[in-house]
């Protein structure tokens, strides 16, 4: 448990007097290593401040004082016995009304629904996996009052979940979208703060594992052959690769137009803004990987305003990427994810790490790092260039 906080008064602290020669009283608010000051609204010269007993000389004023200080230690009380702690920050829902539930019968399940229909303006990709999560709920039930958010409902949901033999990861990813609506209506005042059930019930989750393709297994994807009724795999194969070949993540391949690429004397270059961070890049798809990326670019160039890779969800393209390993013999279960993956894992083979950073975008080293695994197959390559 944090420890109490404690009071005592300070004046004059930025030493600085206004024109009538006077300074703030203020409350010092101290815990665990931190100060915080809060003004008593009261200003007196120097003449009315006790030096040695740290107090006003005015009876009324040390009075008016002792007032507020009591009124912090009882908001603070207050507070711990509803939260079973306090810290400084917490002075800041200090006079802040408890917000008023809604009727009972108001439908949570239809506010549910509605924000996430406001928030349709998000990319698509992102948007479907949040209304998937809502389809989820409604399917475990159709209908839910505000009242009836809490511990059992959000549990009995997660047992719900569970029976769609869904990863564990993925029950988590869609308890994490169902907790942010309901942070939304806490906000809104529609629930209670301190009847937000996931104060209380914890997701479960296991470190992600991640996977890439080694260049002898690109080569094999790329000498697939595809008859003409294979279009759309040939596609995903296509879209799969180029995501290999530049490290973009599905997000920012998906939305890929002509007017992203620029033609230069010596090959094309990509200009984008990741969706994920907004940060702008650029990729010189002539340098990567011997020009693969920009061949592909070349062969879905549209001529109009048209997505190179029209259509192609990224269910869909995960989907026919498990029928793509099987055809090419990749025995693992590929996913578009495994690209960025893929490129950072072969890129930082034959690169310094600080150029992987900047193609991966990276705020810190720490993350191109991961990179640096090696499968058996890579690591007897490395031995073999040796010169014992």
């Amino acid at each position: 448990m944090e420890k109490f906080i404690e009071y005592s008064l300070r004046f004059n602290r930025r030493k600085r007097l206004d024109k009538d020669g006077k300074a703030f009283i203020e409350v010092r608010m101290y815990q665990s290593g931190t100060a915080t000051y809060h003004s008593t609204g009261i200003s007196i010269t120097p003449e009315g401040w006790n030096v040695d007993k740290n107090l006003p000389k005015d009876n009324q004023i040390k009075r008016n004082c002792e007032t507020l200080i009591q009124e912090l230690k009882t908001f603070e009380s207050d507070f711990r016995i509803k939260k079973g702690q306090f810290r400084l920050s917490d002075f800041q829902y200090q006079n802040t009304p408890e917000p008023i539930p809604q009727p009972k019968n108001v439908s949570f399940t239809k506010f549910y629904a509605d924000q996430l229909e406001a928030e349709k303006a998000l990319k698509q990709p992102s948007w479907r996996t949040r209304k998937l999560s809502l389809d989820y709920f409604k399917e475990f039930r159709p209908e839910v009052r505000f009242d009836e958010v809490n511990y059992l409902l959000v549990h009995q949901f997660d047992l719900f979940l569970n029976t769609k033999k869904l990863h564990i990861n993925t029950i988590a990813k869609h308890h994490k979208h169902f907790r942010k609506y309901v942070i939304q209506a806490v906000k809104s005042r529609l629930i209670l703060p301190q009847d937000n059930p996931y104060i209380d019930f914890s997701v479960n989750k296991v470190p992600f594992k991640s996977q890439f393709c080694t260049e002898e297994e690109l080569q094999r994807l790329e000498e697939l052959i595809f008859e003409p009724n294979d279009r759309m795999m040939e596609r995903c194969r296509d879209m799969f690769l180029f995501g290999c070949y530049t490290g973009l993540r599905f997000n920012d391949v998906y939305k890929l137009k002509a007017k992203h690429f620029h033609h230069t004397n010596e090959g094309l270059i990509l200009e984008y803004q990741a969706n994920k961070t907004n940060k702008f890049g650029e990729k010189y798809l002539f340098k990567l990987f011997n020009g693969k990326p920009q061949a592909i670019a070349t062969k879905y160039m549209p001529n109009n305003d048209d997505a190179l890779f029209k259509g192609l969800t990224n269910p869909k393209v995960n989907l026919n990427l498990k029928a793509l390993a099987k055809r090419a013999k990749i025995n693992k279960p590929l996913r578009f994810k495994d690209s960025r993956d893929t490129f950072g894992t072969i890129l930082i083979s034959k690169a310094p790490i600080n150029v992987v950073r900047d193609e991966m975008q990276h705020s810190f080293i720490t993350t191109t790092q991961k990179y640096l695994h090696l499968t058996p197959e890579m690591k007897k390559q490395e031995l073999n260039k040796i010169k014992w």
